[in-house]
């Protein structure tokens, strides 16, 4: 059956499917699928249903169930859908902490937008345009992260802003071990670890930037809610100052 519906798209391509664009999406597909197979069905499944063989023992960090066309690591608000350089940051970097590995130069440019427009027939979130949105644009850093002694005094505005919005979760000291934190679940049903942020590495990244826009859109489908529009610009990059900060004395 699968070589039937290769033969059948190839088919289409050659005799003039559609628009060059469609010519080179079903390329792309065909070419998404392979790298897929090779690269991604161990973990993720036949299917994208986050079953696959390597997967079957887990019980934290569940490979991802493209079917539900839910995303932790965006740059869209929470309950959109990624852009492509969302996915490719994530597929190019690896998740850090987790068996995602970072594919880095082992993929070509094309083989990014293939297996991209590939995961984007895995859910039928990516026909509706009501579930796509512009990206947040991340502002500037501050003068005062550049400064030494300014940051330290904008550390204590910082503690007690993570005191009121985090510790619960995160724990005072950031190790993960808040007591609101302990049974938290995610969407599927599955144990959801708060952050530590005393760890060397940092899921979302270990740029400034990644964390804010951490912070500022959260990870959907887990309890990690996302504070933009409820804290200011600088009031985030004052949290993610300090979340550093917790790493560097650990």
């Amino acid at each position: 059956m699968r070589a039937l519906c290769t033969f059948i798209l190839l088919t289409f391509c050659i005799n003039g499917f559609g628009e060059d664009s469609d010519k080179r999406k079903i390329y792309l597909y065909l070419e998404g699928r392979a790298v897929f197979e090779e690269m991604c069905i161990q973990c993720h499944g036949k299917y994208g249903k986050g079953d696959g063989e390597w997967a079957k023992d887990w019980t934290e960090n569940r490979p991802r169930n493209f079917r539900e066309g839910v995303f932790k690591f965006r740059t869209t608000p929470l309950g959109k859908l990624p852009t492509d350089e969302d996915l490719k940051r994530t597929i190019s970097k690896g998740i850090s902490g987790t068996a995602m590995p970072a594919f880095g130069k082992h993929l070509r440019d094309s083989q990014y937008d293939a297996v991209i427009e590939y995961l984007k027939h895995l859910s039928r979130k990516w026909k509706d345009p009501e579930n796509a949105a512009k990206p947040l644009v991340i502002p500037s850093q501050p003068d005062w992260v550049k400064s030494t002694e300014d940051r330290e005094a904008k550390l204590v505005q910082a503690k007690e802003l993570f005191t009121k919005n985090c510790a619960s979760c995160h724990g005072e000291t950031g190790k993960g071990d808040g007591p609101a934190g302990l049974q938290l679940m995610d969407i599927w049903g599955f144990p959801v670890k708060p952050a530590d942020f005393s760890k060397k590495h940092y899921k979302s990244g270990d740029r400034y930037e990644d964390v804010y826009r951490t912070i500022a859109l959260g990870l959907d489908g887990t309890p990690m809610v996302g504070f933009h529009g409820l804290m200011s610009e600088e009031e985030i990059w004052s949290l993610v100052v300090y979340v550093f900060s917790l790493r560097n004395n650990n």
